[in-house]
């Protein structure tokens, strides 16, 4: 009598259980052994994939490093343009003072003193003693207009004590104040 409390198996039986249990035992060690082997062959190509995926857009960006170095170099260019470039506050504030005395200078004004004015962060800031006549005081006005870094005059204070004693005396004592932004230079 079989252990199921009916009739005995036939040897057909039998066998078609001993290969049941067979297909199961050999899918289950199918299920254990070879799935973990398989799944990570699928991880790793994935894996590989995305590395693939970055080794290209790192191609790419390396391939744009010239575009984007001769864009900073424009970049850099147009700033010195804009701003004057110093290591501190103070060489920016001396290098402004040198360029309205020289400008005034080379007009033919009489310079009485000049000096590197304290200024807020980020500009420099200069201030120009001169004695200097109507026609030199418009082209100084004019020549500092055109000045590349761009400058502010921020104050400007005309004394035209001579036209008092002589009508006809063309001279002004003139204090003149000017500031620009600046960049650290590196």
């Amino acid at each position: 009598m079989s252990p199921f409390g009916k009739r005995p198996l036939s040897p057909r039986e039998g066998k078609l259980i001993a290969v049941l249990i067979l297909v199961a035992v050999i899918a289950l060690v199918l299920a254990v052994m070879i799935g973990p082997v398989v799944s990570g062959f699928t991880d790793r190509a994935a894996r590989r994939e995305a590395l693939v995926q970055t080794f290209h857009a790192n191609e790419q960006r390396i391939a744009s490093l010239d575009a984007l170095q001769a864009e900073a170099e424009r970049q850099t260019a147009e700033m010195r343009q804009r701003f004057i470039a110093a290591p501190d506050a103070a060489e920016a504030s001396e290098a402004l003072r040198e360029r309205i005395e020289s400008a005034a200078q080379e007009l033919g004004g009489d310079i009485k003193a000049s000096e590197a004015v304290p200024a807020e962060e980020g500009w420099a800031r200069a201030a120009l003693d001169m004695r200097i006549s109507h026609a030199q005081f418009a082209g100084l006005l004019a020549r500092l207009n055109a000045l590349k870094p761009a400058l502010a005059v921020d104050a400007v204070t005309v004394i035209a004590d001579d036209a008092l004693t002589n009508p006809k005396s063309d001279l002004l004592d003139v204090r003149l104040e000017a500031s620009a932004p600046f960049v650290p230079a590196r």
